[in-house]
């Protein structure tokens, strides 16, 4: 998706993003995780701050189960926002004009993507 096709949620859009990323942001600095944390794991922080809510129906975990989702039926009822959060984050990476993980061993993509 790009940012102006993200659906209009009162709450899980662009604002919430952007406010999400930018405190994370604040607390990799006033922590000092830069001096602490290997530049690839602060790179996770950014990455999954951004990508945590994408593509938000508006409706939270307990919702999609008992209501039979389609979400809920991929995911067998497990977490199937974050699966599908995830899952779209990775779909979106995958494009070159936003690949971060270009000229990066598939190992090391995998790693990412497991959070190893």
């Amino acid at each position: 998706q790009r940012a102006g096709e993200l659906p209009q949620q009162p709450f899980h859009n662009f604002r919430h993003c952007f406010s999400v990323t930018q405190m994370m942001y604040g607390i990799i600095n006033l922590c000092r995780l830069q001096d602490k944390l290997p530049r690839k794991d602060l790179g996770v922080l950014i990455t999954s701050c951004v990508c945590h809510d994408l593509d938000h129906p508006g409706y939270n975990n307990w919702y999609q189960i008992n209501a039979r989702t389609e979400l809920a039926v991929r995911y067998n009822d497990t977490s199937p926002l974050e699966n599908h959060h995830c899952a779209v984050g990775f779909r979106v990476l995958a494009n070159p004009e936003c690949n971060i993980f270009s000229g990066r061993t598939r190992r090391r993509v995998q790693g990412a993507q497991s959070g190893g």
